[in-house]
């Protein structure tokens, strides 16, 4: 039934390609349950560990091992890919985020290691990630990419608007694990539309990372490392933050509420900029947005009460949201121009994405032992800051001014 709604909704905007359309809205309705259940637990996990009594240095290492997991992870998920297709993989991403939610569960019963738990998470990562850009940078239409661009955003933020809300009511009045009990429900749902159609790629393909123009791709992959750090602290740092020095009563409940009020503006916004980046504009709406979002992290130290937050929030999504369709849309035209290496360049740009992420949660995690907590997460919002001016560094073709 969703799939037929998504479909009344959208289908007369791709009239000229109903097969790639499926494959579309099956992606659309995956990511939107997906969606859902990471956002019912994903801002949460820094939380609940700090308060099962994890210190600062702890949760920044958890981040650590998860990131350095995912760097072996993403390479043997590029042939997972190449051999079985893009959707097998993320049906076996969805499998590892179900187990990886059951250990979150049970951990107060079973007292699991706290990196056990990273490493997991940090397998289900890579399944997902490699094999989503996989699949949707074959399936989108290359001139109006941006505009199906804006159509996923919509439905990931949906997804978005709902879990966090929900997962701070569930948290706030049974108790934070409950939230991964919800979320593992999710997870299973979103398997069901995967398979309506078929493998979107060739199978059983041969990974040739050598013919992979390094040189060529060299600001793609600063760009990359930038955007991932940039939305690593607005995920992870940022409600951790909010929990230790703004909020004291309810801080699930209002984290969620916070973070589902600011998704409605990206909403909104997503189909109105898919369009304007199919208008060859979105480079300027790149280098405004992240301009912009260095002010914004400037800020981030400076909030002390619940409207300055969705202040921050509201702002941010306006700003991401301006950024990053555009950098998609910039990153998957240039898979399609490397024939033959589309796998290997996603599967590059996420590896060294993750072996900077873990360098700077490492940092932080360093700076930790000696110095404030609040000393941290200035430091946080401070590197995040130059990231996001790494963003603007990027030279993808797709996004060059229409003469």
């Amino acid at each position: 039934m969703l799939k037929t709604l998504i479909s009344r909704i959208f289908r007369r905007h791709h009239y000229w390609r109903n097969i790639g359309f499926d494959e579309l809205s099956e992606l659309y309705t995956s990511m939107m349950f997906r969606n859902l259940a990471l956002s019912l637990v994903g801002i949460f996990i820094p939380i609940y560990l700090y308060e099962l009594g994890f210190s600062l240095p702890i949760i920044l290492s958890f981040y650590v091992v998860m990131f350095l997991t995912r760097i072996p992870a993403d390479f043997i998920t590029g042939y997972c890919v190449a051999k079985f297709g893009p959707k097998h993989t993320m049906f076996l991403s969805y499998i590892a985020y179900v187990i990886a939610l059951s250990l979150f569960t049970s951990y107060e019963q079973f007292n699991w290691p706290i990196y056990l738990l990273a490493v997991v998470w940090g397998i289900s990562g890579s399944l997902f990630f490699i094999a989503f850009h996989v699949d949707f940078s074959k399936v989108k239409h290359k001139k109006h990419g941006g505009k199906e661009l804006g159509v996923l955003t919509i439905m990931e933020r949906l997804g978005a608007t709902l879990g966090p809300i929900t997962g701070g009511v569930v948290a706030a009045l049974f108790g934070a694990q409950y939230t991964f009990l919800a979320a593992t429900l999710f997870f299973m749902t979103a398997l069901i539309p995967l398979f309506f159609t078929a493998e979107p790629v060739k199978t059983r393909q041969h990974l040739d990372y050598r013919g992979l123009p390094i040189k060529k791709l060299k600001q793609d992959f600063i760009s990359h490392a930038s955007l991932s750090v940039e939305n690593s602290t607005h995920i992870a740092i940022w409600p951790l933050f909010l929990a230790l020095f703004v909020f004291v009563d309810n801080i699930y409940l209002q984290i969620g509420a916070l973070t589902s009020f600011a998704v409605i503006v990206s909403v909104i916004l997503a189909r109105v900029i898919g369009q304007t980046v199919d208008n060859k504009k979105g480079r300027r709406l790149l280098r405004i947005g992240s301009r912009a979002n260095i002010i914004l992290h400037g800020l981030r130290p400076m909030v002390s009460s619940f409207g300055l937050a969705l202040s921050v929030n509201f702002i941010h999504e306006i700003l991401t949201t301006s950024f990053r369709l555009p950098y998609i849309k910039g990153m998957y035209d240039r898979a399609d121009e490397l024939e033959g290496h589309r796998i290997v360049y996603i599967v590059s740009l996420e590896a060294l994405s993750c072996i900077v992420r873990a360098a700077f949660y490492g940092l932080l995690a360093i700076l930790a032992l000696s110095f404030s907590s609040f000393s941290v997460f200035v430091a946080a919002f401070g590197l995040a800051a130059i990231a996001s001016y790494g963003i603007t560094l990027e030279k993808f073709p797709a996004l060059n001014v229409k003469k």
